[in-house]
Order: C-alpha cells, then sequence, then structure tokens
C-alpha cells in the first residue's frame, strides 16, 4: 500500500510514540504543528522552532524508517532541551557551532538510548562524537570553539542534517517565550506519568530531561536577552517561518537597540561580597551583549540605599566604580516602591538575595522579575521566576 509523505510521518510518529524507551516524549512530539514543506529552499532537511515541526518533503521522501524515527526524536529533544530559547545567544555569536553544539548533545542521547537495536538510526552528516558525553550544548560549544581556536580554523563540516528556527525563537516576546517553557514542561510531565502507568522504565535520556540542573548564569543570560532585546525592526527578506505553514507570509524580527535594565543588589549584610561580584560580573557580560540603553543598579536593605546609573559605553567601569552600601533589614518592597516614586520603567528587574524576606516579594511588579537567590535552594519567589545561583548544570 502506498503511503503519502504525511502518512508516513504520522506512521512513524505513532511508532515512536508507543516505543517502550521514547513514549514518555509523546506530548512533546505533538506539541504544535507538524508540517511538510514542498519548497526545498525553505526547508533543506527539518527544523523546529521550539514549538512547530517542519519536514522537508524532498528530504523525507523515501527516507528509510529507522532515520525517520531518529529525526522526529531529534526534532522532539530540541523542543525538550529549549535549545532555541536557552542557547539562543551561542546563535547569536557563532551560529554554525551552536547548531553543532545542539545536534552533538541529541545525537550522543538518542544514538546512545537505542543501544544497537535499531530502531532508531541518525542520519548522514549528523554530529556524533562520545568526548562530548554528559555534556550540556553551552559546554559542547565553548570546547568546539576552543578547539577550533586552537587549530587555527573554522569550525566547519559537519554542519548537522537539521536547521533551526532561531529567528522565530528570538522574535517571541518574553510572554509568548514563558508561555512555551510551561507548556514543554507540562508535555514532559505528563509524559512521564503516562510513561509511569505503562510497562518499561523512562530512557536515560527523558529521564535527564525530566530533572534536569540549572546552569544560573545560562538562565541570568536567556532571561535578560529574551527580555532586554527589542523587536522594534522588521524585514519581509527573510519570512517568519513560523508563520508559513499556515499559509501565512509575516515579516522577522530583528532589533538594533534594548531598553532600561535594572540589577537589585540585596545588601542587607547576609550577601557575601563574593556573590555580589559574581553577579554583577554575570550581569554587565550579557548587559554587552544586549547594550541596553540604560543600567539602574541599586543596593538595598530596607530601603534603597544607593542609585547607580549606567550609560552604554560605561559598562565595564562598573566593577571599579561601583559603592555598595546597606547592612540593615531585607524588604525587596522597597524596590518596587523606589521605582514607582522615581518613575523607572525597566524592561526587566533582575534582583539579587538570600530569599530570607519574610514573604515579602515586593508585590506587583511593572515588568519581568528574575529572583537569583543565593545560600538557600529551599526558597522560591512567590512573583516572577527564580533562580539559585551555585547550582551546575
Amino acid at each position: 500500500m502506498y503511503l503519502t509523505d504525511e502518512q508516513l510521518i504520522q506512521k512513524e510518529t505513532l511508532a515512536v510514540i508507543t516505543h517502550e524507551k521514547y513514549r514518555s516524549l509523546g506530548g512533546i512530539i505533538m506539541m504544535g504543528k507538524t508540517t511538510l514543506e514542498p519548497d526545498a529552499a525553505m526547508c533543506p532537511t527539518a527544523y523546529t522552532d521550539g514549538l512547530n515541526t517542519v519536514y522537508g518533503a524532498a528530504f523525507i521522501h523515501d527516507l528509510p524508517p529507522a532515520l525517520l524515527r531518529f529525526i522526529i526524536l531529534h526534532e522532539a529533544m530540541h523542543k525538550a532541551l529549549r535549545h532555541l530559547l536557552t542557547w539562543l545567544h551561542l546563535w547569536e555569536e557563532d551560529k554554525d557551532t551552536a547548531n553543532k553544539a545542539c545536534d552533538m548533545v541529541i545525537n550522543i542521547l538518542l544514538v546512545l538510548s537505542d543501544a544497537g537495536e535499531g530502531f532508531i538510526v541518525m542520519p548522514a552528516g549528523g554530529v556524533f562524537d562520545l568526548k562530548f558525553q554528559g555534556m550540556d550544548a553551552g559546554e559542547v560549544y565553548r570546547l568546539m570553539r576552543k578547539e577550533a581556536k586552537e587549530q587555527g580554523k573554522q569550525s566547519g563540516e559537519p554542519k548537522g542534517f537539521d536547521s533551526h528556527g532561531w529567528e522565530e525563537a528570538k522574535a517571541l516576546s518574553a510572554e509568548e517565550a514563558k508561555a512555551l517553557d510551561v507548556e514543554v514542561k507540562q508535555a514532559l510531565q505528563q509524559g512521564g506519568v503516562l510513561a509511569g502507568k505503562m510497562a518499561g522504565d523512562l530512557s536515560r535520556a527523558v529521564q535527564e530531561i525530566l530533572a534536569p540542573t540549572v546552569d544560573w548564569k545560562e538562565v541570568l543570560r536567556e532571561f535578560i536577552v529574551a527580555t532586554c532585546s527589542g523587536h522594534d525592526l522588521s524585514t519581509w527578506r527573510r519570512p517568519n517561518r513560523r508563520y508559513i505553514g499556515m499559509d501565512i507570509y509575516m515579516p522577522s524580527h530583528y532589533s538594533e537597540s534594548a531598553g532600561r535594565l535594572l540589577l537589585g543588589v540585596d545588601t542587607s549584610g547576609s550577601i557575601t561580597g563574593k556573590a555580589i561580584n559574581n553577579f554583577l560580573s554575570e550581569g554587565i557580560g550579557i548587559a554587552k551583549l544586549v547594550t541596553p540603553e540604560l543600567i539602574d543598579l541599586l543596593y538595598w536593605d530596607a530601603r534603597v540605599q544607593a542609585h547607580e546609573k549606567y550609560n552604554v559605553g560605561q559598562y565595564e567601569s562598573i566593577a571599579t566604580s561601583t559603592k555598595p552600601k546597606g547592612g540593615g533589614g531585607t524588604s525587596p518592597s522597597c524596590v518596587t516602591a523606589y521605582m514607582a516614586q522615581h518613575k523607572l520603567k525597566p524592561q526587566c528587574v533582575v534582583m539579587l538575595t538570600d530569599g530570607e524576606v519574610g514573604g515579602d516579594w515586593g508585590g506587583v511588579w511593572p515588568c519581568p522579575v528574575l529572583w537569583c537567590i543565593t545560600g538557600n535552594k529551599r526558597i522560591t519567589a512567590t512573583t516572577g521566576k527564580t533562580v539559585h545561583i551555585g547550582e551546575t548544570r
């Protein structure tokens, strides 16, 4: 019986989501829309934007089932690991190496999960090297860049067998990115519950996704880049692929400017100077990446003790010119009150604290807020997003 390309994708998708090892990824695989793209120029292989999946018709036509199943899982893993949002800053720095690093992590996990059974087979051109086993995409990226520099050459071939929807991920608003993150987590959790009720254990790869550790520096970077990077310009020269599958042509967005960033540092006495220096170092480095028009640096305890302002071009001087002040109680509400009083309107706020705030998380914030909590992993803010400093991926 002859099957169309769409039916082949449906058939092998069903085979994957009913397989003992991969059924827990069923929710992730079924997220978003699955589209077959007839134009090879728009999609030469396959790609995901973190939600939807697009397959190039010419690429998957007559593809052996085991290879197609690998590709289905490969795209699902990009979604599950939230690659396109977490590592967007790496792609902006070095597109080829970022693509290869993300693919390397996935291909290693999938090849090892198959254990030679042949249910899935990696297509030709896929990057694979076991020396990167156990690393996340950021670690692989940095090692690849280091090796390329030492060898005096570009990262080069192979570049992988699929493309990636980085442009679409970059165009997401902070609210859209957060909603996507929630959807991914729910799909993984539901898949884990389903797999637990059926025969067989979760594969090692899926277990690592369901219980990842977090690199607070990457979370900090992702948050600032996602919320401070503007979307003020657009171009029709590169259609937004997120809408092409719905026969809607929209421009891609890009930016040449970013807004205002507020860094709030708890100086109530329990925060060490080392933690402050580490926090500021990372914040300054990321600020240089997104170049906000202004950085408001607030030192606070029970009230805002100091307010320092830095314009573009002054970021390098923060480390040497800043003068932390404080030592009293701890009340994040003093920051929101100060912002209202002085009409501060940043695009996002990043707060460093030990979390011992007596339930005071600042009330209603006028913009996205990330809490970087040091010293106590049991505390989670009741508003905004929380990351615990000191955790490593």
